[in-house]
């Protein structure tokens, strides 16, 4: 491992391997303008059941809005997941995301999780893991928190890119207890030659028990920007 002392040097190799499994990701065709959608959300304990509906417009990648007569935790959360599946999706060159940061390589790249990427000047100490031109791992600190999302299954989609189908978030305390889990299963549809979201589930397990939270978008239509 590199310590923080030592002088880092990019490399290329680093960035050809994250620069590909960044092309390999799906993104909206350039100029999308954005889509408005009915959402569901059903949120369920081992006691409780509850549920919100409304609809959500996203009209960038930083420009969600969730309208709803429902409020507290769960819209704000339906709104911050509909707000990350689509910024994740937005096309962004590589050049203006991890492109910007000193990479290198580090490990064995025959290793099962994936070849290791260091990213050595980001804000949140972050790896990756890639293999097979997909990421596989993402890993980050924030604060007293760090965290891995380990991707569990890909989709094909347009254009020979893949979209993440299925992975686990996991966290953990400056003590390195692990504190949750979250498991994502997310499901898509095409509408008018744009890839979307059509539904979220995420399964979270914490010492205060197990949450199910299902988000299901319907009757899905891009913007019309022509006015």
């Amino acid at each position: 491992m590199v310590t923080t002392h030592e002088k880092v040097n990019n490399q290329p190799a680093a960035h050809a391997l994250l620069r590909a499994a960044h092309d390999n990701g799906y993104r909206f065709p350039a100029g999308f303008p954005g889509f408005t959608a009915t959402i569901e959300v059903v949120e369920s304990t081992a006691e409780t059941t509850q549920k919100i509906a409304g609809t959500v417009t996203v009209s960038g990648p930083r420009a969600t809005t969730l309208t709803t007569e429902a409020s507290g935790d769960l819209a704000t959360w339906a709104e911050r997941e509909v707000a990350s599946i689509a910024g994740h999706r937005w096309p962004t060159p590589y050049e203006e995301g991890d492109g910007r940061w000193t990479l290198t390589t580090e490990d064995d790249p025959e290793n099962a999780l994936g070849q290791l990427i260091v990213v050595h000047d980001d804000p949140f100490t972050s790896r990756y893991r890639v293999r097979n031109g997909s990421i596989t791992q993402v890993i980050r600190t924030m604060g007293p928190t760090s965290f891995t999302i380990s991707m569990q299954q890909h989709q094909p989609a347009a254009g020979g890119t893949t979209l993440p189908a299925a992975y686990t978030v996991s966290f953990w305390d400056a003590s390195g207890r692990l504190t949750r889990t979250d498991s994502y299963s997310d499901t898509y549809t095409t509408v008018d030659g744009a890839t979307l979201p059509a539904g979220r589930r995420v399964l979270t397990a914490t010492d205060d028990g197990f949450v199910g939270r299902d988000l299901t978008l319907s009757d899905i239509k891009l913007l019309d920007t022509s006015e």
